[in-house]
């Protein structure tokens, strides 16, 4: 993973069975990157991203992956699936 991304206003994950999908924004609202990552690379990944917002679906394992993404200074927000 590239860790020499911009700053970052925000990060949209997508949970997944096995899989999880990331968007990141920039402070400019532009996509800054895309990732696809394995569950268990989860908090090594988040640990190489500077603090953010991160948004995610409300399912099952979303309070578990918001726990996570708190301890490592993120700020996650879980919202309904309609707005997703």
């Amino acid at each position: 993973m590239d860790t020499t991304v911009a700053p970052l206003a925000s990060i949209g994950v997508d949970i997944g069975k096995e899989v999880f999908h990331l968007v990141g924004f920039g402070t400019d609202g532009k996509i800054a990157f895309r990732r696809k990552i394995k569950r268990l690379a989860l908090i090594e990944t988040f640990k190489k991203l500077p603090s953010c917002i991160v948004g995610m679906e409300a399912c099952l394992s979303a309070h578990f992956v918001s726990r996570a993404l708190r301890k490592l200074g993120h700020e996650p927000r879980i919202i309904p699936a309609i707005y997703a």
